[in-house]
């Protein structure tokens, strides 16, 4: 019995990597590891694919092929880290775990595998459409009614489960580098479907110079909130005891470095756009320590600002016109203000005619996440995100 589903493993291994050569690296990075501890497969940190032999034992080659795929899907689409960058708490992660199964089986139908078992895809998830992001699905079961999928173990997100091998696999750097090797062979195959050509898109985008640029513009306006210093006389200067009678004002430390992102949440922005919003929105947050991030969605009309810890949290919006005149009034007029207001856009929209009065000191970055557009103000930074479609 264990040869023959090894056997099979194996089979259906081969056969996966020959209908999607694109992802051969991946899948011969994963280990296979027989055990009773889960009832069909998961899939670890490390790179561990777990397999229950009673299931593998049903399966055909081709199913085999599709489990193998499923899984390395997990680990390619980096759900785990997705998952932590939300900070949710741990008892919602079924709910992730199926969003993520959900973006997974649909590429896998699109290649035309079948699952052992039907799994969850998008038309499971009320109001969902094809090609939405995990991110998105995930908030959309928070929702309503949710699917009970398999544990796809800590791969697919959350702290390693019991039955997994503790030590050892692929580390994060190596992790790296198989997801940017994969994304490669995804371009150049120029035929995978169209979450693993998103994925491969957000994966080699950060090379590009305008990347580089946002960053700057980041560390300069946080470097000018840095500098400032004012004096109060809420606390009395210390050199003021050797001058009787005379009271000086004490130096006051610099404030705390606030953005606010307006994330355009229209019906123009599909979901390859948003998701490369989001995900370029991400690595500048996520590299910011001390920062008071907001995010506003905006569509014809602006959500309430919300605090953030990461763009992880951000609660997708919208979906109907588009002006972004009001979701920058929105950012002018929270407080406290903003220092460096981001508007993520396709730039299809309308644009003030002059910096918000509420708050004309804040810099403002119009970051277009479709190619140059007319109309961006010139007392706007205009970035452009090369190679957006």
């Amino acid at each position: 019995m264990t040869v023959d589903v090894r056997l099979r493993l194996a089979a259906g291994r081969a056969v996966a990597a020959e209908r999607m050569p694109y992802l051969r690296v991946a899948l011969f990075a994963m280990t296979p590891a027989l055990t009773t501890a889960v009832p069909t497969s998961a899939v670890d940190a490390g790179w561990r694919m777990y397999a229950n032999p009673a299931f593998v034992a049903t399966l055909s080659v081709d199913e085999a092929a599709a489990v193998w795929l499923h899984e390395a899907g997990h680990l390619l689409h980096d759900h785990a880290a997705r998952w932590a960058a939300l900070a949710e708490p741990a008892e919602r992660h079924p709910l992730w775990n199926a969003a993520g199964d959900a973006v997974i089986n649909e590429s896998l139908r699109q290649a035309g595998f079948e699952l052992p078992v039907r799994g969850v895809h998008w038309e499971d998830v009320p109001g969902a459409e094809p090609g939405m992001l995990t991110e998105q699905l995930y908030r959309l079961l928070s929702r309503g009614s949710t699917p009970d999928p398999d544990d796809c173990g800590s791969g697919a997100g959350g702290p390693p489960r019991p039955w997994e091998e503790p030590g050892g696999g692929v580390d994060d750097g190596r992790a790296v580098l198989i997801r940017r090797r994969v994304a490669e062979d995804i371009r150049a195959a120029g035929d995978a479907p169209a979450a693993l050509r998103r994925f491969a898109d957000e994966t080699l985008s950060p090379r590009v110079d305008w990347r580089r640029e946002l960053r700057s513009v980041v560390r300069r306006s946080r470097a000018t909130v840095a500098g400032a210093s004012d004096y109060t006389f809420g606390r009395v200067a210390r050199r003021a005891a050797a001058t009787p009678g005379i009271v000086l004002p004490a130096l006051r430390a610099p404030r705390t470095f606030r953005l606010d992102l307006v994330v355009d949440t229209s019906g123009s922005m599909s979901a390859a756009r948003l998701g490369r919003a989001l995900a370029e929105l991400r690595g500048i947050t996520g590299a910011l320590r001390g920062v008071a991030v907001r995010v506003i969605c905006c569509d014809a009309g602006a959500g309430p600002p919300r605090r953030v810890r990461s763009v992880g949290d951000v609660v997708l919006t919208g979906g109907g016109g588009t002006d972004m005149r009001v979701g920058i009034a929105a950012a002018a007029g929270s407080r406290p203000r903003a220092d460096l207001v981001v508007i993520a856009t396709d730039g299809d929209t309308p644009w003030p005619g002059g910096p918000p009065p509420a708050n004309p000191r804040a810099r403002y970055v119009a970051l277009l996440v479709d190619g140059p557009r007319p109309g961006v103000p010139e007392w706007m930074h205009e970035i452009v995100i090369d190679g957006a479609r």
